[in-house]
C-alpha cells in the first residue's frame, strides 16, 4: 500500500477494510472530506479495541447491507449499550447463485468470473433501497457513518462507487479505491471459511472461486456500464432508481468536500 493508502485504513484488530473514504481529490479542485464517511466488511470479530477506535472516531450510524441471513449467520458483535443506530433491512440475497454457479459441473475460474460480472449487472439494482436509505441518510443524518456487507467489496463497492462518482472523483480513483480491498484478499478468504456458507466452497478448486474473491475493476466497470446504458450516467440511476434529487445531490456535496 501507499502511504496515503495506510492512512485511509483504520487499525481494527478484528475488523476487516475498513477504511476512510476521504482524502480524494475531485475533479472541480475539491476534496472528499476526512472522517465522516468509511467502508467496511464485516463487524463479526470486532474487539472491545475496536469498540473503542469506534467511539473516538465518533461514529454515529452503521448501515449494514447484509442479508438477513448473513446477519443471522455471522451477526456484529458490537456493544449492547452502543452510542450508534444501527441499521439493517430484511431480505435475502442473491449471493448463494455465485456459489450454485461454482458448484455446476465443468465450471471453470472464467465461468466464475462471467458470473460475478454479471452479478454487477443486477446488484445496484438489488441494492436500491439499501443504497436509498445510505443516500438519504447521508443527506440529512448525522455523520460519521460506516456501511458494510460481508467482504466489503461487492456491495460496499457499488456503494463506494456510486457516492464518489456523485462527488466528483475520477474514474480512475474511483477503480483504485476499489482495488484496494485486494490489499485484504487473505483475510477475507479467511472469514469466508468461517461463514457456514462459505462451506459450500469446499471441495471447489480454490483457482475456480477466487474470482469472486477478487475486486477487479472490470467489475465495477460493468456495473457503471449498465447504469450508463439504462439511465444515460450513475447519477441518472442515482435520481431514477434512488429518488435523489437534484438538491439532495448538491446537499451531499456540500457535507461531504472541502
Amino acid at each position: 500500500m501507499t502511504d496515503l493508502d495506510l492512512e485511509r485504513v483504520v487499525p481494527l484488530e478484528g475488523g476487516h477494510n475498513f477504511r476512510d473514504l476521504g482524502g480524494y481529490p475531485t475533479m472541480d479542485g475539491r476534496t472528499v472530506a476526512r472522517g465522516l464517511i468509511y467502508r467496511s466488511g464485516t463487524m463479526a470479530e470486532l474487539s472491545d479495541g475496536d469498540h473503542a477506535m469506534l467511539d473516538a472516531i465518533g461514529l454515529k450510524v452503521i448501515c449494514d447491507f447484509r442479508s438477513s441471513q448473513e446477519r443471522d449467520r455471522r451477526p456484529s458483535r458490537l456493544p449492547a449499550m452502543a452510542s450508534y443506530e444501527i441499521w439493517a433491512r430484511d431480505h435475502h440475497s442473491s449471493a448463494g447463485d455465485v456459489t450454485f454457479a461454482l458448484q455446476t459441473p465443468g465450471a471453470t475460474a472464467d465461468t466464475a468470473r462471467l458470473h460475478i460480472l454479471e452479478a454487477y449487472r443486477d446488484l445496484a439494482y438489488e441494492q436500491a433501497p439499501s443504497y436509498r436509505e445510505l443516500f438519504r441518510r447521508i443527506v440529512d443524518g448525522p455523520l460519521p457513518l460506516v456501511f458494510h456487507c460481508a467482504a466489503g467489496k461487492d456491495r460496499t463497492g457499488i456503494a463506494a462507487a456510486l457516492l464518489l462518482d456523485l462527488l466528483g472523483v475520477e474514474r480512475a480513483i474511483i477503480m483504485q479505491d476499489y482495488a484496494l480491498t485486494d490489499r485484504f484478499f487473505a483475510r477475507g478468504c479467511e472469514l469466508v471459511a468461517k461463514d457456514p456458507f462459505g462451506a459450500k466452497l469446499k471441495g471447489i478448486d480454490p483457482q475456480i472461486w477466487e474470482p469472486i474473491m477478487r475486486a477487479d475493476p472490470s467489475y465495477l466497470a460493468a456495473m457503471f456500464d449498465t447504469l450508463e446504458q439504462r439511465h444515460g450516467s450513475a447519477r441518472g440511476f442515482l435520481k431514477e432508481e434512488l429518488d435523489l434529487s437534484d438538491a439532495d445531490c448538491a446537499t451531499i456535496r456540500t457535507r461531504l468536500l472541502i
